[in-house]
């Protein structure tokens, strides 16, 4: 766990959309969120992810969000990690997941 806390975080502009838009979000939660993202890399969505995205949506029959995180973790060869389960089954990740 220790080298996860140690290492370089990166984000995709998608997870930033989802983690300030739950439902009932608190504005506390939201600045938390904020806070946490300014110490990480934000991807940008470049053609080559874009690619990506376009194959995994059409193979796993995933949502256009899942499909452009899933997308960016792989074209820049880190792993992904989630809680998330639906992400399983993409067998080009290279997955950590966290249980509830």
């Amino acid at each position: 766990m220790t080298v996860l806390l140690e290492s370089e975080w990166i984000f995709s502009v998608i997870t930033e959309r989802e983690l300030q838009s739950k439902h009932n979000i608190k504005p506390e939660e939201i600045a938390i969120v904020k806070e946490v993202l300014l110490a990480c890399k934000k991807v940008i969505h470049v053609d080559a992810i874009n690619e990506i995205t376009i194959q995994l949506k059409r193979k796993y029959r995933i949502k256009l969000p899942d499909a452009l995180i899933a997308a960016s973790a792989i074209m820049l060869n880190i792993p992904l990690i989630t809680f998330d389960k639906g992400f399983s089954k993409i067998y080009e990740l290279d997955l950590i997941l966290f249980e509830p």
